[in-house]
């Protein structure tokens, strides 16, 4: 497998590329693949694929696009090119575990097979804006939730009264995050809980600057390093990468869905961008865990519920390729980057709907919150507790596919056409004191609950 200085090597040595004519390239070369490889969404209502073929012939087109037509470094607007060898091995030499935090709070995150039955991976919390008065209390919340294996980091834009801007700031925030987090888990009595630093800015120095044993990311931690949509990297977090690497610490690619509707054109084009993205996250971070599926562009701005059963169905092809043919350990992406906010009704279905797509794909359960999030609005402990839930609901039900894909489109049909409902703060929708939701929300929670009880899972 190449090296990380290889890799560096060709983004300073590969062919010059205008960005406009890299992205236009890109949406012809997949369509053109997509016809070669002959894939298309079979219809009906199909929620999930069970055609092993159709997973293998996804795989061959993501590779293929990879090969011939490589990655995009954006710092040097030179194209990153791999060979299909290069590719092939990189498949089989990511690890098929990870093990995550220290002591008595490590975990094993491992990869899954669809339709496995086995107990999912989880990141229950952040990826978030919080401000700083919330921050401990936040975490420690999110630590608390048993099924969780690590944390991502928070963003927010000021800290000791100062707005974060410049990098001697973005560094000293960098330091201060780490720190919250580690007294967060520390309160939740999980002081070897793994996190994943979640950058509040993607400059190198900013990226580097919260390594720290003792009072930031330990080597038993990790950060986030994602690839960009169309197939593009830079040079920072390729270097991030090399200085993690040696440091020891994991990395997470949570760049690796495909959006629906950019460059990648349909969701079926999204498939082999999915596949091509979450392989590049290995090949040129090391991303040993990588979130992953099929999403649309267009679904964080629309007004009311749309939620395509198509889109459902590329996320699985593509996860089924990644898990028959890659090592690489995936988690699930949101069934439509989830558009309502914390406290209501509808976002609680869309969460249940992601973790029974994630429950039969076998993908671990990724960070759930609103698509475009807001400052101490994004997500709160209950929505990650849900999720994991639903997802041991799906388990101990024991329905075929016919019968999960039931359920899931009597939960779409009443979902579909609502409009999209406004989040809560997180203070005004749960007690982060007593770990718990506040009265409204927990009878919401319910009401929710019961309908996929009816609908057919079986929550003991």
């Amino acid at each position: 497998m190449i090296s990380l200085l290889d890799v560096a090597e060709r983004t300073q040595k590969g062919p010059k590329k205008e960005v406009r004519d890299w992205n236009l390239g890109l949406y012809k070369r997949i369509n053109e693949l997509v016809q070669k490889y002959e894939l298309r969404y079979p219809g009906d209502g199909m929620l999930f694929n069970t055609g092993p073929e159709v997973a293998g012939k996804a795989f061959r087109a993501g590779v293929e696009l990879l090969c011939t037509y490589g990655s995009y470094c954006l710092t040097t607007n030179r194209v990153v090119q791999h060979s299909e060898d290069e590719v092939l091995a990189a498949c089989r030499e990511a690890p098929a575990e990870v093990i995550v935090g220290a002591g008595r709070d490590a975990r094993r995150v491992w990869q899954h097979q669809p339709f496995g039955g086995e107990r999912l991976n989880q990141t229950p919390g952040h990826h978030a804006p919080f401000s700083e008065e919330l921050m401990p209390l936040i975490v420690k919340n999110f630590a608390q939730i048993p099924t969780g294996d690590f944390l991502e980091g928070i963003n927010f834009t000021n800290t000791d009264g100062r707005e974060v801007f410049g990098m001697p700031l973005e560094a000293y925030a960098a330091r201060r995050e780490a720190a919250w987090l580690r007294e967060g888990i520390r309160k939740a009595g999980r002081p070897g809980m793994a996190l994943a630093y979640y950058p509040i800015n993607t400059r190198a120095a900013v990226l580097i600057a919260p390594m720290d044993p003792d009072y930031g990311i330990r080597r038993t931690d990790g950060l986030l390093l994602s690839t960009l949509p169309d197939m593009q990297m830079e040079q920072d977090l390729l270097t991030a990468a090399i200085v993690y690497g040696d440091y020891g610490s994991f990395k997470v690619n949570g760049g690796g869905a495909a959006l629906a509707g950019g460059f990648c054109g349909t969701y079926i084009g999204g498939i082999l961008e999915a596949i091509a993205k979450s392989i590049h996250g290995w090949i040129c971070y090391r991303d040993t865990i990588c979130n992953t599926g099929v999403v649309s562009l267009h679904n964080t701005i629309e007004k009311a519920f749309h939620i395509d059963a198509e889109s459902i169905w590329a996320s699985s092809v593509a996860i089924q390729a990644l898990a028959r043919y890659t090592n690489i350990v995936y988690f699930g992406s949101e069934v439509g980057i989830n558009r309502s906010g914390p406290g209501t009704e509808t976002h609680l279905q869309e969460i249940g709907l992601t973790a029974i797509m994630c429950a039969i794909n076998q993908a671990g359960l990724y960070i759930v919150r609103q698509g475009r999030a807001k400052m101490n609005a994004a997500q709160t402990p209950l929505e990650a507790e849900w999720h994991a839930e639903v997802a041991e609901a799906v388990l101990r039900s024991n329905l075929d596919v016919a019968g999960i894909t039931r359920v899931m489109h009597e939960v779409i049909s009443s979902l579909n056409g609502k409009p999209v409902e406004p989040p809560q703060m997180v203070v005004d929708c749960y007690d982060l004191v007593h770990h718990e939701p506040k009265s409204g929300y927990r009878e919401t929670y319910l009401k929710v609950k019961e309908q996929f009880a009816r609908a057919g899972l079986n929550f003991g």
